[in-house]
């Protein structure tokens, strides 16, 4: 081959011929050469020749060996099961495996579990877009000018380039996002580790792509909550809100349809008629971004005929606590007399006619919700001062009803565009249910106010007394905390050492004791502690931000939203973060300067950002190193510098992660070697640490400071990633065993998991608040239910007030006016234009792992398409299946329209991740999407509203986008030149 190739066509030629040369004897369905002399040789016949076609079909049922493997970097939330059946060193096909037990009796079992993206993972792994040899740009970033290089020399310049960057802009600058592709084996840990060991700046990005659940943490006091699948079997209302399991969770839908057959009623809103819309009770085809609106009926109803938990809305919620009618504020220990504690709240106490301090309360020494009296909900009282002033005050009770006061059924009919008896219905099915339980993952959080929908969603629930009760409660995806995997990314040397090494690292000696000496006291729960431990290593350990804040250390970008959501709020938000900063609510980081490289792995970031021209222009340009690890081409990887060939999910070992949906830890055997060049990533950072180290110590570096949350020497990187040389280039399984080493999966042995694929887990892990479930008590047999440490064990809820919280008094949300749930109208996003562009995942593929898949492909259109009423497409002037021009203030893009009457009129539906090499001008519906940020997710002071890793961060709304449509007659399509300036200050 040349040095360079000049052309996408050219790159998969080279990914051909990888592929083909590291697997003799593979029939190359997906490649098709122009001549026999272009064609790959890939050895003699392993097998005799063929006497007839029934001799094809016996072979093709014919093996050499079944591996136990999972899907483990795939972004899914179904981890499944499955049997990888491998011949001359191939794996042929994949098959579902039914070796799930039945959580309890009386409730159905896990199997089968499987979809038709994993029962095709071949067909991506041996796929045309499959990276197999180490590749460096030679043109400009995107230019597809590349040349084949070794691992050696790709190795070699990575660790020098990286090098000269921390020299000149320290360690920080360089940068990874989490993913959203990533497992829970030792392919992520040894990207994290190599991350934080070098001192890097690690990126959070679950609110940037809307997957985090912000209105949870404000409510609760964390974002991931929720148990086990078959739960949902056992609740008696099914409300399945903002969610599609038949499409997003194809292995845990019938758990919703047998509870139907049992009797449950099911209940989908959705302003689609989706595929889980067909089978419900009721469907309510809501108009886009008025949920919370629904909500706020509701909880409205439930009060008034008094279908609530009294009992349980006294102990567990906010509604009892005093707020002061002069400010508007809780009524607090330091209002009342001198010296008295801020976090300290009260309530009524009936017998005595005075306000109490509140148990639980942050300023409480009793760290209990227990209650000798019944404190009301509702009434008037004066309370003196400390300046000797009387003030009135009321329940939080008495406020949310008057705020609920205006959502009649035939108000809320108005703004929801539903009908009156369907909110009618809905809302009487709540005040009867005994066990109502909502659906609402993690496409929930994709408007600007999906906060407020949310809360409204969880006050309706905590009204029910429905949380932390078994078959009842929030599903929006929890987590089971593997403990062994945060040893294994921060271990520096083996064993007890290296765990014990570990623990220190995250918490000072002293902290330690006095953590030991509150609980052993009663002056703090262990949870509670737990949770000041990580908020200490959080802060003061790790080099830690979001997406959203890399991305607005570029004040280009920065003014680009300011500009767009001018008018959105009382101030810009440009002046929230400023403020946020100032206050030091927001990460801290970077300090220096913005990412002057980025590793590229589990993600796709040039796809996958909102407005990715403005990304390019004022962050991506300006690095100096991008590295793409993928086993896969994508968008982000043609404008990188190298691409490095990652293993493909079954050539490495791995564990899925680990979702609450399924109690089982799910392992991913090596099926096949690495194809052609191919390595896994744990490899792919021993070899670069190594090298690192090489250079730093002929260079004699100095020591790095970081961030400013703790040094690093990289002359002993290598050191300390291969735990002082314990590990080694090939010791994947070894990490594995370390992660296994864990309180979820006592007991469970790699050996095991190699026979039999999976494993119950014994516990819900330990208490990191990002993956906890709450439920101390679960050891593995029964449904996984959650948040028992509240409502059984009485413990407080990680928020202010120590319960649900309705009611917020933090000054933003005063400003905001958003202390309750309310609705508020979707902003109109790049424009006033007439159609709502709403997105949804898609059916055939995870994220874009399997865009570009052939068999997927044939199962839908083809290419991307946009879904609107035949109403409209009518009124348009464009008939189904043309193609439209879709336009807004940033531009347009070309695509396909399809007819459908499950879109409601004025909603124009799209599945994301679509490449934008699938459209004209490489260029997709993102650089039409400007991703609101809502300032609010910057604030930060008041326990649970405070900036953290996987729990509260600014975001990127999608969903509140507006375009107009109109007929494509060969015009120019594209997006609009972005005015920028370079770094040296010349303009571009």
């Amino acid at each position: 081959m040349g040095e360079a190739s000049t052309s996408r066509r050219t790159f998969l030629k080279f990914a051909a011929a990888g592929v083909a040369a590291g697997a003799v004897g593979l029939p190359l369905y997906h490649y098709r050469f122009r001549s026999p002399e272009e064609a790959v040789r890939v050895g003699p016949r392993g097998t005799p020749p063929l006497g007839s076609w029934e001799d094809l079909y016996r072979q093709r049922w014919t093996w050499d060996t079944i591996a136990k493997g999972s899907h483990g970097w795939a972004n899914c939330r179904s981890a499944c099961a499955w049997d990888l059946y491998v011949k001359d060193g191939v794996v042929v096909r994949e098959e579902q495996t039914a070796t799930y037990e039945q959580s309890e009796p009386g409730v159905p079992d896990f199997n089968p579990r499987g979809c038709q993206k994993g029962a095709c993972y071949t067909e991506v792994m041996y796929g045309p877009s499959r990276t197999s040899v180490p590749l460096k740009r030679v043109g400009p970033r995107g230019s597809g000018q590349w040349e084949r290089i070794g691992w050696e020399q790709a190795i070699g310049e990575i660790a020098e380039k990286c090098i000269a960057a921390a020299n000149r802009w320290g360690t920080e600058t360089l940068y990874q996002d989490l993913g959203p592709n990533f497992d829970f084996g030792p392919s992520t840990a040894g990207r994290f580790k190599f991350q934080f060991m070098a001192g890097g700046m690690f990126a959070d990005n679950w609110a940037e792509i809307g997957d985090l659940n912000i209105g949870a943490s404000m409510a609760m006091g964390f974002a991931h909550v929720g148990g086990s699948a078959d739960e949902w079997f056992l609740s008696d209302y099914l409300v399945v809100w903002m969610m599609n399991p038949s499409v997003t969770q194809i292995p845990d839908a019938h758990f919703l349809y047998e509870a139907r057959y049992k009797g449950s009623e099911l209940v989908v809103i959705d302003p689609v008629y989706s595929a889980t819309a067909v089978h419900a009770d009721q469907w309510l085809p809501i108009a886009v971004g008025t949920d919370a609106a629904l909500g706020l009926a509701v909880a409205r109803h439930l009060l008034d005929v008094g279908a609530i938990d009294l009992p349980y809305v006294r102990e567990q919620t906010d509604l009892p606590l005093l707020v002061r009618l002069d400010t508007g504020r809780f009524l607090r220990g330091e209002d009342l007399v001198e010296g008295g504690l801020g976090t300290q709240l009260y309530m009524w106490h009936p017998q005595r006619n005075a306000a109490v301090a509140a148990p639980g309360c942050g300023g409480h020494e009793t760290r209990s919700l227990v209650l000798d009296f019944e404190p009301p909900i509702d009434g008037q009282w004066l309370v003196r001062l400390k300046d000797g002033a009387e003030v009135g005050v009321v329940p939080v009770g008495a406020m949310l009803k008057e705020h609920l006061d205006p959502w009649t059924f035939d108000y809320t009919a108005q703004v929801t565009g539903l009908h009156v008896e369907q909110i009618r219905r809905f809302a009487e099915g709540w005040a009867r249910a005994e066990r109502p339980m909502v659906l609402s993952s993690w496409g929930s959080n994709r408007y600007m106010h999906s906060d407020l929908m949310n809360r409204a969603k969880i006050l309706c629930l905590a009204l029910k007394g429905a949380l932390g009760r078994k078959g009842a409660g929030y599903q929006a995806t929890g987590w089971v905390d593997l403990d062994g995997f945060a040893n294994a990314m921060q271990m520096q040397r083996p064993g007890i050492a290296g765990r014990l090494g570990a623990l220190l690292g995250t918490i000072e000696p002293a902290q330690l004791f006095d953590a030991m000496l509150d609980v052993a006291m009663k002056r703090k729960t262990q949870n509670e502690v737990e949770r000041m431990g990580e908020h200490f290593y959080t802060k003061n350990r790790l080099c830690t931000t979001d997406v959203v804040e890399v991305n607005f250390t570029a004040p280009g970008y920065l003014d680009a939203l300011n500009r767009e959501q001018e008018g959105m709020s009382p101030r810009p938000l440009a002046a929230y973060r400023e403020e946020s900063r100032a206050n030091g609510w927001g990460p801290g980081v970077p300090v220096k300067a913005p990412p002057k490289v980025f590793f590229s792995g589990g993600a796709n970031l040039l796809r996958r950002n909102n407005l990715p021209q403005y990304l390019k222009a004022f962050v991506w340009d300006d690095m100096e190193l991008i590295v793409d690890i993928n086993p896969k081409f994508s968008f982000t990887g043609t404008q990188a510098d190298y691409i490095l060939p990652a293993a493909g999910w079954y050539e490495k070992a791995g564990i899925k992660y680990t979702m609450s949906y399924i109690p089982y830890v799910h392992y991913c055997d090596v099926a096949v070697p690495p194809l052609a060049e191919s390595k896994g990533e744990f490899e792919i950072y021993w070899l670069l640490t190594r090298e690192i180290e090489r250079q730093a110590k002929a260079m004699d570096l100095p020591v790095f400071e970081g961030c400013g949350r703790g040094s690093t020497d990289w002359k002993t990187l290598h050191q300390r990633y291969s735990n002082r040389g314990d590990l080694g280039q090939h010791d994947a399984e070894k990490v594995v065993r370390e992660i296994l080493d864990s309180s979820a999966t006592k007991g469970v042995t790699l050996e095991a998991l190699k026979r039999d694929g999976i494993a119950r887990f014994t516990a819900t892990g330990t208490s990191v608040q990002a993956s906890a479930l709450h439920n101390p008590d679960w050891t593995g047999p029964g449904v996984l239910n959650t948040l028992t440490r509240f409502t059984e064990h009485k413990e407080p809820w990680p928020t202010w007030s120590g319960r649900i919280t309705s009611f917020i008094d933090h000054p933003w949300f005063i400003e905001m006016r958003e202390q309750f749930p309310v609705h508020k109208d979707s902003p109109k996003a790049g424009g006033d234009h007439p159609f709502q562009f709403v997105s949804c995942h898609a059916r055939w593929s995870i994220h874009s792992s399997w865009r570009d898949t052939p068999m997927m492909l044939r199962l839908q259109r083809g290419e991307p398409q946009v879904w609107i009423n035949p109403a409209d497409g009518e009124r348009l002037g464009i008939a189904d299946y043309a193609y439209a021009e879709l336009y807004n203030d940033y531009g347009s893009v070309r695509m396909r329209v399809k007819y459908s009457t499950a879109v409601r009129p004025g909603v124009a539906y799209y599945h994301h991740a679509w490449e934008p090499h699938q459209f004209p001008n490489h260029e997709s519906y993102k650089w039409l999407i400007p991703g609101l940020v809502n300032p609010l997710h910057m604030a930060g002071g008041y326990q649970q509203i405070d900036h953290m890793m996987n729990r509260y961060q600014p975001g990127s709304a999608v969903q509140d986008t507006r375009l107009g449509i109109r007929p494509w007659t060969g015009q120019p399509t594209g997006a609009k030149p972005v005015a920028t300036s370079r770094s040296d200050g010349e303009p571009t």
